[in-house]
């Protein structure tokens, strides 16, 4: 399955660039899934974007996930590192967002600054960021600048009401017994409702602010909505935009609303990392 949803591809994980920038010298540490041939890059003037792409926690980024990073790159003028993280069944919970805190702490030892690094995932990778997130917290460590989530999958109890009206609707390739399948083999003996798995379930007290983009068709819709309140209810400064359309994760394919997306992203990240330089 993960083979034929590579398409065959044979790259691992590649840190994309905006025109203009060239590559740097320093190494990052080795993640799971890096390939030590491919070069990492400097920091540039532009802050630097640690992205998760989502594969319902077992599966590799596709290359349609591949080729809208480096959409999103060009459109925010910044680098975007995509993280590797260990699989699921064979590596269940927490190792993908203990992977993930591993690569935000080493661009810190790389001498990247805090302010100028942001966090950005789509739909399970989100639960992996934000779990990561609780963890550098529990570690007091410097926490980034902003962190970005397109369609969310943020309950893995799949508790929302949306999780049952778009798996009835045509509208929606994506079901919820697929995504219980998905969070079965994560999960395994962790409860459901974990605050580390599911941050929906968790304080956003102290967390960095949080953009996040969703369709109202999408089957992660009540996920996004619950982040949202959250954060209100916890001091966290988190703003939702929606759009109606079909599509899960709309900014994977090439359109307007995506480039509207991209736009309000890039937008978000003047203004705080601008604010955390200052």
């Amino acid at each position: 399955m993960r083979g034929g949803y590579e398409s065959g591809a044979i790259e691992t994980l590649p840190s994309f660039l905006p025109r203009g920038l060239t590559a740097g010298n320093p190494a990052l540490p080795r993640q799971p899934n890096d390939n030590p041939s491919h070069p990492q890059h400097a920091a540039s003037n532009r802050p630097i974007i640690l992205y998760v792409a989502g594969g319902g926690f077992i599966m590799p980024p596709s290359r349609k996930q591949k080729t809208m990073v480096q959409r999103f790159s060009e459109a925010v003028n910044c680098e975007v590192l995509m993280v590797a993280h260990r699989l699921a069944p064979e590596h269940p919970f927490p190792a993908a967002p203990l992977d993930f805190a591993a690569r935000y702490l080493g661009l810190l030892e790389q001498g990247h600054r805090p302010e100028n690094i942001f966090l950005a995932a789509d739909t399970a990778g989100a639960s992996i960021v934000l779990g990561a997130l609780r963890l550098l917290l529990e570690d007091d460590a410097d926490l980034p600048a902003g962190i970005v989530l397109f369609s969310p999958w943020c309950d893995l109890s799949l508790s929302g009401w949306s999780y049952i009206t778009r798996s009835m609707s045509s509208q929606s390739p994506f079901r919820m017994e697929t995504a219980a399948f998905c969070a079965r083999l994560y999960l395994q003996d962790e409860p459901v409702t974990s605050p580390l798995a599911s941050p929906v379930f968790a304080s956003q007290s102290g967390w960095p602010p949080i953009l996040i983009h969703t369709s109202e068709n999408d089957l992660h819709f009540d996920d996004a909505i619950r982040m949202a309140e959250n954060g209100q209810k916890h001091g966290c400064d988190v703003r939702i935009n929606y759009w109606d359309s079909p599509r899960h994760h709309l900014e994977r394919l090439s359109s307007e609303a995506a480039a509207q997306s991209f736009g309000e992203v890039n937008a978000f990240i003047n203004r705080h990392w601008r604010s955390g330089t200052a």
